[in-house]
């Protein structure tokens, strides 16, 4: 096992190691080098002499794993396993967390001794049949919501520019506004990684669009393949200003539309709590494919 440290010189490495293992919707190198929750973290690939890998990021104290080894399945706890006890070998790591992994992992982790604390959260992810998703929003259960899309359309102008072309200031200044909306007990969210992925230009996704409603930019959405998965779109970004009544639905329909029109078969719509929006994703008929944990293992 080798851990890379330098995330630039290792890119290409890295890149074909998920190429070659990826398989859920958080398998993107670029993104997991943009997601560090805070500034001192640092993204690492970890590679295995068979070319299997792992992608996590490292604190001061603490390593993070992001989503699930680059490995097939049946060897995943395994490679964690090994990495945890790689990396517990320097005495200032005292937690290994691991973030978004399939939730057969912690069973198996557990039964083979790894000293993994109480699960902290678990996500559920939706995968929708873009191939039965009707933009016109037929039906008595989408009333409300083309109601509000035909106002909103009827109220202002929506433009769609590329955000990777777009003033990476009034893109900034799109997630600054978003997180000084959230109310004080969501103020913990990572907004580190939006601002990351401005700064890099969305490097390592296939869209970043901005929605301009009056002339004013006010949401993103942005998203990748999912590799060794054809067909397959990862929503990866959907972040708006809540400046503009309905403004939400109309980034979410936005995504839809431009995922159909462009020829994906389904969509990842990214991991949910049990939760409204989870609701939402669900009234469009995806359906929930794999749950995910978040948990913390101790030395």
């Amino acid at each position: 096992m080798k851990i890379y440290e330098n995330k630039d010189t290792q890119r290409e490495r890295a890149i074909e190691c998920v190429r070659r293992f990826g398989h859920t919707s958080d398998h993107n190198f670029d993104w997991f080098a943009d997601s560090v929750i805070t500034p001192d973290g640092k993204p690492v690939f970890v590679q295995w002499p068979d070319g299997t890998g792992l992608l996590a990021h490292r604190y001061p104290e603490e390593w993070r794993i992001w989503s699930d080894p680059l490995c097939p399945e049946e060897d995943a706890a395994d490679k964690i396993k090994e990495f945890v006890l790689k990396v517990f070998e320097d005495k200032k790591i005292n937690a290994v967390w691991c973030d978004d992994i399939s939730d057969s992992i912690y069973p198996a982790l557990r039964d083979k001794g790894a000293n993994s604390e109480p699960i902290y959260y678990s996500l559920l992810w939706p995968v929708l049949d873009l191939l039965k998703f009707d933009p016109a929003l037929a039906g008595r259960h989408f009333k409300e919501m083309r109601n509000a899309k035909n106002k909103f359309y009827k109220e202002h102008d929506l433009e769609v520019a590329d955000a990777k072309e777009f003033a990476k200031d009034k893109l900034h200044r799109i997630i600054e506004n978003w997180k000084g909306s959230l109310s004080q007990e969501k103020k913990d969210v990572y907004d580190l990684r939006y601002h990351n992925a401005i700064d890099d230009g969305f490097r390592g996704f296939k869209t970043a669009r901005v929605l301009i409603v009056d002339g004013v930019p006010v949401g993103i959405n942005a998203g990748y393949d999912v590799p060794n998965r054809p067909g397959r779109f990862a929503g990866a970004i959907g972040v708006h200003d809540y400046s503009v009544k309905d403004i939400g639905t109309i980034l979410y329909l936005e995504d839809l539309e431009w995922m159909k029109s462009s020829g994906y078969s389904e969509v990842d719509l990214q991991g949910s709590e049990e939760d409204e929006g989870l609701n939402i994703k669900l009234r469009f008929g995806a359906k929930v494919e794999r749950k995910t944990d978040t948990f913390s293992i101790k030395k």
